[in-house]
């Protein structure tokens, strides 16, 4: 599955030029948002990396090849398909070889910088760009990272879009997303659990600035109860259908979820039966996860049908609190959140 390549000094600048032309390339391609969207974007600087940062993707590469051996009844066959045909080499993949090996399912990525909103990802999906982290875990966060990387994004959900239903429900649920009706705590939500995944991830964070992260986030966690918007009803659905997805029943399913599929210690929980299985509806709106921790609960869904059935019936209730008397949609905003007096109690 991974290719040896062992790169020379004089193969470098023609590395990085290869990087910045794929970048070029897809910042004139998509029109109107996403155009926004993709000025945010980083071109991948690939001379960049660290040799240690090359070992470990390597190493991530072979122990994803020992899960996927070791475990493949449990795992979605489309995964492993998808798996091969990227064609994974042994150091950090370049944006365009892997952009090559997308061409045939219409998709491609674009390098971004740790976290986007869920507006911006979901715009960018829905013209069928999928947004990757240009960073690489730590040799500690191996088997668990604190935050989304390029590990995640290319081991985790790229395999899947060499599947049709895959890309379908994908565009289908980023059009609604990206169109969905935001408030105060999108923003705040954001803001809070890139701030704690950053700490998570830097191993000179203090203890105190992490827990005080952790603090704040749980608080946003809970305000999100009451003041769920659009936006943060569509994200939970994403994350329980693609980043922690599984098919079949609780007795007998097979895993495509991209944060299980980049992490095996949190695919051990799920394989143990020590966590809980739920089927899966619409009532995952109402579930809040964090990347940061392992989790106790995750949702079995029948098939890519059943994920299309919620979501349209959830889509079919979007923006439809009118004002009486009006063609007006009413935005119900909750009150302002003060993240830093939040984060400071």
């Amino acid at each position: 599955m991974a290719e040896q390549d062992a790169r020379g000094e004089g193969e470098t600048t023609q590395f990085s030029t290869a990087c910045a032309g794929e970048f070029a390339t897809l910042r004139r391609a998509p029109s109107s948002r996403v155009a926004e969207y993709l000025e945010r974007a980083i071109a991948q600087d690939c001379a960049a990396y660290s040799a240690d940062a090359h070992a470990v993707w390597s190493e991530v590469l072979a122990r994803n090849e020992q899960l996927v051996s070791s475990h493949a009844h449990r795992i979605h066959p489309v995964y492993i398909e998808g798996l091969r045909a990227l064609q994974l080499p042994s150091r950090i993949p370049r944006t365009d070889e892997i952009n090559e090996r997308l061409r045939g399912t219409g998709w491609k990525i674009v390098p971004v910088d740790g976290y986007l909103p869920a507006t911006a990802y979901a715009s960018l999906m829905a013209e069928s760009i999928f947004p990757v982290s240009s960073r690489i875990r730590r040799r500690e966060h191996i088997d668990f990272a604190p935050e989304p990387d390029m590990v995640h994004d290319v081991l985790g959900h790229l395999p899947m879009l060499f599947c049709a239903e895959h890309r379908d429900y994908l565009r289908e649920l980023a059009s609604h997303a990206s169109r969905a009706i935001p408030n105060e705590l999108d923003t705040v939500y954001h803001e809070a659990v890139r701030q704690m995944a950053e700490l998570k991830s830097t191993a000179s964070s203090d203890a105190r600035d992490v827990a005080r992260a952790e603090a704040t986030v749980a608080q946003v966690y809970r305000e999100l109860v009451a003041n769920a918007s659009e936006v943060t009803c569509l994200r939970r659905m994403y994350i329980w259908s693609i980043e922690f997805g599984l098919f079949g029943s609780r007795e007998d399913f097979t895993i495509h979820g991209a944060a299980l599929m980049s992490a095996p210690t949190e695919l051990s929980r799920v394989l143990s039966g020590t966590a809980r299985l739920e089927p899966y509806s619409s009532a995952v709106i109402r579930h809040e996860n964090s990347f940061s921790d392992l989790l106790e609960r995750y949702f079995v869904a029948r098939d890519y049908a059943h994920l299309h059935e919620v979501l349209s019936a959830y889509a079919a209730s979007m923006h439809q609190a009118i004002i009486p008397g009006t063609s007006e949609v009413r935005e119900l905003r909750p009150r302002a959140f003060d993240l830093t007096r939040r984060s400071n109690a």
